[in-house]
């Protein structure tokens, strides 16, 4: 069992991140903005973060780049955007982004490449 953030101002994307990744036998926090990912990301020590590239107040990216100058790499942190241009990505791998997945949400895709992500120990499901 992992315990996983998402960070994404669409409740639709978050509930279906939820009911896929919790039907897993994972927990999983929502932030609705990227304001407050650092400090949750601090204090909750979850075991993968997954943010959207555009929210209020604080943008994905800019959200990652705070994570991974204050935490370094310890924490894996997965980028799940309406952004599909190669482009986009490689800004997201250049700020340190551990993958890159896109919307529409496949859910088998997104299980597997969460499961990769994670140590095997917090490993619950596979697709």
């Amino acid at each position: 069992m992992a315990r996983i953030i998402i960070a994404d101002d669409d409740p639709t994307t978050i509930f279906m991140v939820r009911s896929i990744l919790e039907d897993c036998g994972h927990i999983v926090g929502a932030l609705e903005d990227g304001l407050s990912v650092g400090d949750v990301a601090r204090f909750k020590a979850p075991d993968l973060l997954i943010l959207d590239c555009s929210m209020p107040g604080k943008t994905g990216l800019e959200a990652l780049r705070e994570v991974r100058a204050d935490l370094g790499k310890q924490l894996p942190i997965m980028m799940l955007t309406g952004r599909t241009s190669p482009q986009d990505e490689a800004l997201a791998y250049q700020a340190g982004a551990d993958d890159y997945l896109t919307k529409p949400i496949d859910p088998d895709k997104l299980v597997i490449r969460v499961e990769a992500l994670l140590d095997p120990a917090r490993r619950r499901c596979s697709a």
